[in-house]
């Protein structure tokens, strides 16, 4: 059974700058596999040691991504990958899943693609799904539990939406997108992370994976800072009854409660 996780790199710090140009500006922010992309690697290496098979990473970027790559590989992947071109700087999300579709066609032993269930830095959630319909393969998104898997056949996993939980069937191959409520990502040891310090992922390009124009479906019009959170009221008069009254009163009149 062969399983690809895709995983983004994303700032650590969410406080980022909006460049003139309306880009994202994360200049000097550390960066780290996005969160919801680890919960997906850690669903497909323990698919891997209950099912057999590999467990290949891959992620769409420059350079600066081998790390997370080499960090893919020390917590336990079979292989990483790294695509890598001009062509692929401005991704849109339909764009990400093409070049990540082409990709998985290429490798073409694929039984199963794990995503997590968006980025933190875009929020869209918009690539596992777009990713599943460029592969022709069906979707399953808000994953929390994979309940049983045969591989070569199919699969059962549980969907955690807002206020129901519901219980799919679907057959292989498939993309799924999971939710950080389905484990807990290992760290990998101190020993693995030396022995993948110097590996140095293979690197494919828009020529190695046939695409041609990949211009942007999508653009962004606009693009500004949250407004600031107001601040909050401290109710500090008067004894602790008629402290609480005062909080009732002031929930009741912002309809809270």
């Amino acid at each position: 059974m062969h399983i690809v996780v895709c995983l983004k790199q994303v700032p650590r710090d969410n406080t980022v700058t909006i460049n003139a140009d309306r880009s994202i500006n994360a200049d000097g922010i550390e960066r780290m596999i996005n969160l919801f992309d680890e919960y997906a690697l850690e669903e497909a290496l323990l698919l891997s040691e209950r099912h057999g098979g590999a467990v290949t990473a891959l992620t769409i970027g420059d350079a600066s991504c081998v790390e997370q790559l080499r960090r893919a590989l020390a917590m336990g992947a079979s292989d990483a990958l790294l695509l890598s071109d001009a062509a692929f700087a401005d991704l849109d999300a339909l764009g990400a899943a093409r070049v990540a579709a082409a990709a998985v066609t290429k490798l073409g032993d694929v039984d199963l693609v794990l995503a997590g269930r968006n980025s933190t830095d875009d929020e869209s959630g918009a690539f596992a799904p777009a990713l599943a319909r460029t592969l022709g393969w069906p979707p399953v998104t808000y994953v929390g539990k994979v309940v049983e898997l045969t591989p070569g056949a199919g699969l059962v996993a549980e969907r955690h939406l807002e206020s129901t939980v519901e219980t799919v069937a679907t057959r292989l191959p498939a993309v799924l997108s999971v939710i950080k409520d389905i484990n807990e990502p290992r760290y990998p040891s101190l020993l693995k992370i030396k022995k993948v310090a110097k590996i140095d992922p293979p690197v494919w390009g828009a020529a190695d994976l046939g695409l041609g124009d990949l211009a942007p479906l999508v653009t962004v019009s606009e693009r500004v800072p949250p407004p600031p959170r107001p601040h909050g009221q401290i109710i500090a008069d008067g004894d602790a009854a008629t402290r609480v009254r005062a909080l009732v009163e002031k929930l009741a009149q912002d309809q809270i409660i």
